[in-house]
């Protein structure tokens, strides 16, 4: 018997050396799969620093406890109570800020305030944020600009001639992309698997071909937000994370390091997918927002990119993807257009989000590790909102 274990264990070993050297990156894929929000672990990340003068929320959670059987909706429109919500959703954090007050903060199993979890597609509203940075800098001019007046080498690319900046920041690039979700075999040679785990972006992205006119029609895509990164390497002259420690994280007082991902050491953030930070300083980054680029006196962020990433632009009323009160899409946040009060999100894979809703001064952050489906941070804002609490 001890043989046989033997021979199979030897075995397998091969096989596996031999996936490893025939094909790293299909190996990967197969290897870790759906990422958890530990996985970036696992890989190279570049460190971004936390503020030497920290920003504080006021602390008061007396009400907070009263959240736990207020009644919202699940995935299901069934309506449960939120206990039963963070429970099923396996939420790891959830955080509620009222008036820059910390009204509820609740986490689970290891997690706690200094826990830094990958946010996912968060990283790519991160992008967009420093997008705008750069046009207040003046290292990118405007979004009417074409990207190959950053990247010279794309001109002969499928499309290239022609994507702007804004086609980019749109999802309107026309670029092929094919996501996960269609099986497990077809799921290993996704574009979503392959451009997470690559360790050559750029190598692959060179490789992209077109599959609509640039402009024309919204498409969900992790090449967008990864092609603005390249755009903003080259106009900064800096990496991205530098730029964004220097000119975002550093500026709005986030209290804990954080990191983003990248495909090898010295090499290109994975910014659509693996930004890393704490819960607490995540809801800085809806104060900014919350305040119009502001953080007490200073202007970090121009308020017109602020409130161009967050009104509704008729031109984007037809990119619905998310059942959550018909949400539309625009520089990479979900703005609900269904019973519209001008509330938003930043949104990442299993259950991250940052909901900002300033007609009720309120932030929720939310990590999880599978998340419920649901969308309760409306309910909740207006919850924390009414007279009896």
């Amino acid at each position: 018997m001890k043989k046989v274990v033997g021979i199979a264990f030897l075995c397998l070993t091969i096989l596996v050396t031999v996936s490893w050297a025939i094909n790293p990156q299909l190996f990967k894929i197969a290897w870790y799969q759906k990422p958890e929000v530990d996985t970036y672990k696992s890989f190279p990340t570049r460190e971004i620093s936390p503020s030497s003068t920290p920003f504080s929320f006021a602390i008061d959670t007396s009400k907070g406890n009263k959240l736990d059987s207020v009644m919202v909706q699940n995935w299901e429109s069934q309506y449960v109570p939120f206990s039963e919500y963070f429970e099923k959703g396996d939420l790891l954090a959830f955080l509620v800020i009222k008036n820059d007050t910390l009204v509820y903060e609740k986490y689970r199993g290891k997690y706690n305030r200094k826990t830094v979890s990958n946010t996912f597609s968060i990283g790519k509203t991160m992008i967009s944020i420093l997008t705008g940075k750069a046009i207040d800098l003046g290292y990118i001019k405007d979004t009417e600009q074409k990207v190959i007046e950053y990247l010279p080498e794309l001109k002969d690319l499928p499309n290239f001639a022609e994507i702007t900046i804004q086609d980019l920041l749109n999802m309107k690039s026309g670029l092929k992309f094919k996501r996960a979700g269609k099986g497990i075999v077809s799921d290993l040679f996704c574009d979503e698997a392959r451009f997470y785990y690559t360790n050559d972006l750029k190598h692959d992205l060179v490789k992209v071909k077109a599959d609509t006119l640039p402009g024309t029609r919204w498409k969900y895509s992790n090449l967008d937000p990864l092609f603005l990164t390249w755009v903003l390497e080259r106009a900064t002259k800096t990496n991205v994370s530098e730029f964004f420690e220097r000119e975002i994280w550093k500026p709005v007082g986030a209290e804990y390091g954080g990191s983003w991902g990248i495909d090898r050491e010295g090499g290109l953030e994975n910014s659509p997918s693996s930004f890393q930070c704490t819960a607490i300083d995540l809801a800085k980054i809806g104060r900014l927002y919350l305040n119009e680029g502001i953080r007490d006196t200073v202007q970090i962020l121009s308020s017109d990119w602020v409130n161009k990433s967050t009104t509704i632009n008729k031109e984007n009323r037809g990119n619905t993807a998310k059942g959550w009160q018909k949400a539309t899409h625009q520089y990479y946040w979900w703005l609900p257009q269904e019973n519209y009060e001008g509330d938003y999100s930043a949104e990442g894979l299993r259950g991250q989000r940052l909901y900002v809703n300033p007609k009720e001064n309120i932030i929720i952050v939310q990590f999880a590790n599978r998340g419920y489906g649901g969308y309760p941070y409306r309910a909740i804002a207006h919850h924390f909102s009414s007279d009896s609490n």
